[in-house]
């Protein structure tokens, strides 16, 4: 049994972050339900970002934010679409939107319009902004709220260059973790009190949070962006090998310094005046790099991940997205897995970050998406309503 099965989950959510947290609960075990208007979310025709095929049967850009999910589409404009949908929340447990504060006030569908209504619901809500303050309904994307607002995009970059590049959905999937870690536990409340509850992320929010080193970094004096030059220390720093490729040294303990240096065939290193105690070591990094830069571009990142493994000296290749897939850790853990659909299009998911004791992931399921409203009839169903009373939504458009 998976932990949350017997959850019923109402999404009502567009893009990346609210499909990714209902995704997440749907892993974790919940039926989901996916309601959408009827032109359907707009994800659905953004498969030219990330070159990924499309085809009739196959989405594999909207399958990575929607796999295992049932569809509903519901015209919120009209009264029999808004009563489908409160007769639906009323079923359900959880509801995740990403709709702002404006738009859910409009169609009554915001926390405090709901929470007398249905008390046991736990509302779990994507912000940009937050709930508060002056910005808190202007639209925010993880491309501006969580990577250029916190400083994520500019002071990871290197110094001297642009601000860096970030894919979508970096900022979307680590409120979508976090948003579903909440909702665990508002649900884990209500289990001890009875009551739902509100819960909510915010791209700015969970941007700060993991630049928080960061930022403790700036606020006590460290100049960002930053070179290579000025690391941590030599130790935990980047290199690149004679092949061209990089790899990530991370030997962070300096009592290890010396064994590193024999292992490099040069321990006159560990005694030389300017590295041999840890102060010195610390404030020459930047020298140190260097005489590391020319030792280690005299063979191939491969060899020296060799060696430094053989003296379990932490060290890491870096790695390329198209590699990511074919890592034999990764496929060994079901961390990502290829994605074949009906017609031979053929792709890769990624699974989410927590894994159960209690869940075999040999066997994930992968039930793709399908069109706008392939379920709705079914789940009108579920609801109660009678074939003429499903048939006159579809004729009026209540529902599609």
């Amino acid at each position: 049994m998976k932990p949350l099965e017997g959850i019923k989950v109402v999404e009502l959510s567009t893009m990346l972050a609210g499909p990714m947290t209902a995704r997440l609960l749907g892993e974790w075990g919940a039926d989901v339900i996916k309601v959408e208007t009827l032109n359907g979310d707009a994800w659905r025709k953004q498969y030219g970002t990330t070159l990924s095929p499309k085809t009739d049967v196959a989405n594999p850009n909207f399958d990575m934010q929607n796999l295992n999910k049932r569809f509903i589409s519901i015209n919120f404009r009209d009264p029999e679409g808004m009563k489908a949908m409160k007769k639906l929340l009323s079923t359900a447990d959880v509801l995740v939107t990403n709709y702002r504060l404006k738009a859910l006030e409009g169609m009554g569908l915001t926390y405090e319009q709901l929470k007398d209504e249905f008390p046991r619901l736990v509302h779990a809500h994507v912000l940009g902004f937050g709930s508060e303050g002056p910005e808190k309904n202007r639209p925010g994307y993880d491309y501006t709220a969580f990577s250029a607002r916190t400083g994520f995009m500019m002071d990871l970059a290197p110094a001297g260059g642009p601000p860096m590049n970030p894919i979508a959905g970096v900022g979307d999937h680590v409120v979508a973790i976090s948003l579903a870690g909440g909702v665990a536990a508002a649900l884990y409340r209500r289990s001890v009190t009875g009551k739902g509850d509100k819960v909510d992320s915010a791209l700015l929010q969970t941007g700060l949070y993991v630049v928080s080193t960061g930022i403790l970094n700036a606020y006590n004096g460290r100049v960002l962006p930053r070179t290579r030059y000025d690391c941590g220390h030599a130790g935990s720093a980047t290199y690149q090998g004679s092949d061209g490729e990089w790899f990530y040294l991370a030997v962070v303990d300096y009592r290890r310094f010396p064994e590193l240096c024999d292992m490099l065939g040069h321990p006159e290193l560990a005694e030389d005046p300017r590295f041999s105690t840890e102060p010195a070591y610390y404030k020459n990094r930047a020298e140190l790099v260097k005489i590391f830069d020319e030792i280690f571009k005299t063979h191939t990142v491969q060899y020296w991940h060799e060696q430094l493994d053989a003296r379990d000296l932490p060290n890491e290749p870096i790695a390329h997205f198209k590699d990511a897939p074919y890592d034999p850790q990764v496929q060994a853990n079901h961390y990502v897995e290829p994605l074949e659909y009906s017609d031979g299009t053929k792709s890769v998911t990624v699974f989410g970050p927590v894994h159960f004791g209690s869940v075999d992931y040999k066997h994930h399921e992968k039930k793709v998406a399908r069109d706008v409203g392939a379920d709705t009839t079914e789940i009108l169903k579920e609801l109660g309503y009678a074939d003429d009373e499903i048939k006159a939504m579809y004729e009026s458009k209540a529902v599609r």
